[in-house]
């Protein structure tokens, strides 16, 4: 069977036709068919183009129904009209990929040919572009695009959005697997080529250019499962409002507000730089292949005032400076007159030659609390940098610490920046480059080291306790009414368990008085009319309203400001809420909306009269997780202000967190809230209250959709049922963040045999062990424990999981049960499980990997229905396969 990636067939077509070859100077269709033909590919090439008998050499077809054989890849240069024939053509030939080549307006795009497109795709094709400017995969010799030169074979994939900056990247970067412009992403996204390069042997890093994300989830997803086998280097155009309108023009969307995307990117795993130049250097560090064992560092110098400024970029960049031990620094002082041995940066001095510094390096390296090092030079007439340059390869070739060279103020072809580049080590001209390129090798480093990167975890969510919440938005949408202000917003937040203040509305002054001797004094009179939003902007709140007499001059104050803003009188009416008493209490902003991209989040900034002057504000994307409730309220000035100071106490944050947290809940649960905002909560020691609210309805959406493509953690309502059987009581849920200290309790009560037959490896670290069976992004797995109950608390008795394949269609599966509960009919229960989620997705077929020898997993898998086959690749192994499409029921 083949599990390979379904774009695998595009790094090494054996047919390639070329619709619109042409010989013409200076055609697109002649830049393809001499490009192709120069680079000498492994495939076949075909011409078609009726104007011509032969193109060259070569024979030109008139149709591609007359060429014999079919064809993996058709490229159509010709203008989009011809698209209407040609496609259909393509597809005659049985052919896997269409690519749809540039050089024509998008409005030449009709609908007509777009219905096309994705019916083509819909068949199985895959499409590359419109408007895509080819792809390279110099190792298979195929330069299909309009680039001119063939870069050098390599380990970089370069998915970039921009035809310039690939060829940049081209010229100053050595070796690549492979380059794709994806043009408009009708069919294919960028998130298809980064899933692709991520199973590519060939590719150890991905860089990436984009500027606008046509599927959001799948592209964070695609990034997060790339990033835990190799690093993902993103340089984003369109981050600040002054490319705004370039977006919008080159790709029809506009980007998120600040930092909601960089945040959503950052949480996927993927390493963001600023500058071509940046991106140059962290590709660089990251091919020379040498990994940071600890995040301590070295740095050296050759003259003053490069060592500061050298240390003032590794402190920017977060980066640690190792200590000198006593007698390294002896050593440095009596052999190599160095002044100030003990300072990180060392500066060897302009007088310090070639061989000496190189001496230097090699000492500093060979240090046990060396993680790496970044070594500044500036040429002198006494340093030669041919001679130093052959010391320091031999240097660093026998050390596996990061080590970057760093020429001041030389030029990119100098040869000894080619020459050390060429040897695997990186070389580059600024110190703050350095620094950055090393940063992100620490930021990778963390990543792989928290075992759980990239997952998160919910408390299951009763979808009924949302039925009052739901009923409110009913009515509203019923009633066309999109906005629900104070008295509204309030029950809505209160049929979810908020507290909130109590008010009444009030049309008349009558009615006013009434409802204050139904509050009680001190009272605020808020304004309250239809399209008034923000009623302390409009003046339109008094407080501290203590009798009637005041609530009547209150009342008349309101109805004058009213006169002069609106006309129409008779929509004039007030809200009446009871004064609290503030002493000792904070206000904060608190709230959600959606993001263009990314979909809900949930927000915390200062509240009240103060709010719009502190500006400070942390977010985090739904759905929010204890801990990320508990990080929002842990930032600045947020920690400080809700903390013990100046003799108040502290305030409850644990109100605050479930407020964040419930919030969450009701945007996943309903979607069509658009926005809430809560202004102010006012936040005491032992409560935390609404004292005003409003909501915008956006959608008529009141059911939870897991699959929503908006939401930046997809969200799956966690399984959590009771079984019963031979096994006694157990509860199976699925596997989260929650679970890491009873699933690593689990795993080390495994024996090693039963950890080398479902790890198929029994010196598997309990660490990797928990992430490969936790780690949670439900588009592409689903894992799900069997829980049982010991004295009140869960122990985990075993687990079962599946994961898609590259090929997208069938999932691998794994299962394991411990020693005392084996034999009891677990491990059939989590199957059918397994098995239902399966078909309920829509995968082909479950495929188990199951060693020889595990007899009782095979006679498992036979009663099931699952059929035995030979892996050819491993003899040790045999595959279980389940047909699970649809129509195998």
């Amino acid at each position: 069977m083949d599990f390979s990636h379904y774009l695998n067939s595009l790094l090494n077509p054996k047919n390639i036709v070329v619709i619109g070859a042409s010989e013409r100077e200076g055609s697109y269709g002649t830049l393809i068919w001499n490009n192709l033909q120069a680079a000498s590919p492994k495939a076949k090439l075909y011409a078609v183009n009726p104007k011509y008998k032969k193109i060259g050499s070569a024979r030109c077809y008139s149709s591609v129904t007359q060429i014999r054989s079919d064809a993996d890849l058709v490229i159509i240069v010709s203008p989009p009209e011809t698209y209407l024939k040609a496609i259909p053509q393509a597809v005659e030939k049985n052919c896997r990929f269409i690519m749809l080549c540039g050089g024509f307006s998008k409005s030449e795009l009709t609908d007509e040919i777009t219905r096309l497109i994705d019916e083509t795709a819909a068949s199985g094709i895959k499409i590359i572009g419109p408007q895509s400017l080819g792809f390279i995969c110099p190792r298979a010799g195929i330069n299909a695009s309009f680039f001119p030169q063939m870069p050098t074979a390599g380990s970089v994939g370069l998915v970039s959005q921009s035809p310039g900056l690939s060829c940049c990247m081209m010229n100053i970067t050595d070796g690549f697997s492979f380059v794709i412009d994806p043009g408009l992403e009708r069919t294919l996204s960028a998130a298809d080529y980064i899933d692709m390069l991520a199973h590519d042997n060939a590719t150890k890093c991905i860089a990436l250019y984009l500027e606008s994300f046509s599927e959001p989830r799948k592209l964070l997803s695609a990034i997060r499962a790339a990033s835990q086998k190799k690093p993902v280097i993103l340089l984003k155009g369109g981050q600040t409002a002054g490319s705004a309108d370039i977006v919008i023009n080159n790709s029809g969307a506009r980007e998120d507000e600040d930092g909601v995307m960089e945040e959503a990117l950052r949480r996927s795993g993927v390493l963001l730089v600023n500058s071509l130049r940046e991106l140059n250097y962290a590709i660089q560090v990251f091919t020379a292949g040498r990994e940071l064992t600890q995040d301590t560092l070295f740095g050296l110098v050759n003259s003053k005032g490069l060592d500061s400024l050298l240390a003032d970029h590794a402190y920017r960049n977060g980066l640690k400076s190792a200590s000198i031990d006593s007698d390294t620094a002896q050593k440095l002082r009596d052999d190599f007159h160095v002044s100030f041995p003990f300072a990180n940066p060392i500066n060897v001095g302009l007088g310090a030659s070639a061989s000496e510094t190189a001496e230097i390096i090699r000492l500093l390296l060979s240090l046990p609390q060396c993680g790496g090092m970044i070594a500044g030079i500036v040429i002198t007439p006494a340093f030669n940098p041919e001679e130093f340059t052959d010391l320091i390869i031999s240097t660093v070739e026998k050390s596996r610490k990061p080590f970057i060279m760093t020429w001041i103020g030389a030029e990119i072809n100098m040869p000894a920046i080619q020459k050390l580049r060429a040897a695997g080590i990186p070389a580059v001209s600024d110190m703050r480059g350095a620094c950055i390129a090393l940063r992100l090798l620490s930021e990778y480093r963390q990543s792989k080291q928290d075992s759980l990167f990239g997952t998160f975890s919910v408390k299951p969510i009763k979808s009924e306790d949302f039925e009052g919440a739901r009923k409110i938005v009913r009515t509203a949408v019923s009633q066309n009414h999109r906005l629900l202000y104070e008295e509204e917003a309030k029950k809505l937040l209160a049929s979810i368990g908020i507290e909130t203040t109590a008010g009444i509305s009030a049309g008349s002054l009558g009615e006013a008085i009434e409802a204050s001797k139904a509050l009680g004094f001190p009272l605020a009179v808020k304004l309250r009319m239809d399209g008034l939003v923000s009623k302390s902007e409009a003046g339109g709140v008094i407080l501290g309203v203590r009798s009637e007499r005041e609530l009547k001059n209150a009342w008349k104050s309101l109805k004058e400001r009213v006169a002069s803003m609106f006309s129409a009188e008779e929509r004039f009416g007030v809200f009446l809420q009871k004064t609290l008493d503030t002493n000792n209490k904070r206000e904060l902003k608190v709230g959600l909306k959606i993001t263009r991209h990314f979909g809900p989040i949930v927000y915390l900034q200062v509240g009240g009269l103060y709010g719009p002057i502190c500006g400070a504000s942390v977010f985090s994307f739904v759905p929010l997780s204890l801990n990320d409730a508990k990080r929002m309220i842990a930032q600045e000035p947020f920690k400080t202000l809700l903390g013990a100071y100046k003799g108040l106490g502290s305030c409850d944050t644990e109100a605050i967190i479930r407020i964040l947290i419930r919030l969450s809940e009701l945007a996943v649960e309903i979607p069509a809230l658009r926005s809430i905002e809560i202004d102010p909560l006012l936040c005491g020691q032992s409560d935390a209250i609404v004292l005003d609210a409003l909501c915008v309805i956006g959608s008529d959406e009141l059911r939870s959709d897991e699959k929503a493509s908006h939401l930046i953690l997809p969200y799956r309502r966690p399984t959590e049922k009771k079984e019963t059987g031979r096994f006694g009581l157990l509860k199976f849920c699925s596997a989260s963040l929650a679970n890491k200290e009873a699933f690593l309790s689990y795993l080390t009560s495994l024996s090693d045999n039963s950890r080398r037959l479902r790890f198929h490896s029994a010196n598997t670290s309990l660490e990797i062990a928990a992430a490969s069976s936790l780690s949670y992004d439900p588009d592409r797995t689903f894992s799900i424990l069997a829980l049982e109950n010991k004295q009140d608390r869960d122990e985990v008795v075993a687990e079962a999981r599946f994961s898609l394949l590259p090929n997208g269609e069938d999932a691998e599966f794994g299962i394991s049960v411990r020693e005392d509960k084996q034999g009891q009919g677990i491990a059939s229960a989590l199957m059918s499980e397994l098995e239902a989620e399966a078909r309920a997705r829509g995968v082909r077929s479950l495929i188990g990997y199951v060693l020889k020898g595990n007899d009782s997993m095979a006679y498992m898998m036979g009663k099931r229905g699952y059929r035995r086959e030979t892996d050819e690749n491993d003899p040790h192994v045999d595959l279980f396969v389940l047909d699970t499409s649809a129509d195998s029921n």
